[in-house]
């Protein structure tokens, strides 16, 4: 090649670096799409992550509330238990006292009253 005149060698450098520069902003433009794609992806993987975390709370909730419920009934049961004993006198306090149960004490109230009426 000919000898090329300074302005000429200059012109050739800048395409040079003209070539480059859209090559690196190619290169820029490529890794500006990837950001994006990435962080259009962060919403979805929280929420994917608040599901994980709400489901995981729930559960634990879940079996919390249904252990209180089965202790809550097995004492409420043990009260009517209780309750049931004490109207037929079938009770330790009213056995030892000898006391009537509450359903003898209806039928005598009951039979009183039929006599005072009859």
């Amino acid at each position: 090649m000919p000898d090329r005149t300074p302005a000429e060698q200059a012109a050739e450098d800048l395409r040079e670096l003209v070539r480059e520069a859209h090559g690196l902003l190619k290169d820029l433009r490529a890794e500006r799409r990837a950001i994006v794609d990435l962080l259009d992806g962060i919403p979805a993987k929280v929420d994917d992550r608040i599901q994980e975390h709400l489901k995981a709370g729930l559960e634990e909730l879940g079996k919390a509330t249904k252990q209180a419920m089965t202790v809550s009934i097995e004492k409420v049961s043990r009260e009517f238990d209780r309750l049931e004993a004490i109207f037929l006198g079938t009770d330790r306090e009213s056995r030892r006292a000898g006391k009537p149960s509450v359903e003898d004490l209806i039928r005598r109230a009951r039979t009183e009253r039929e006599d005072d009426r009859g």
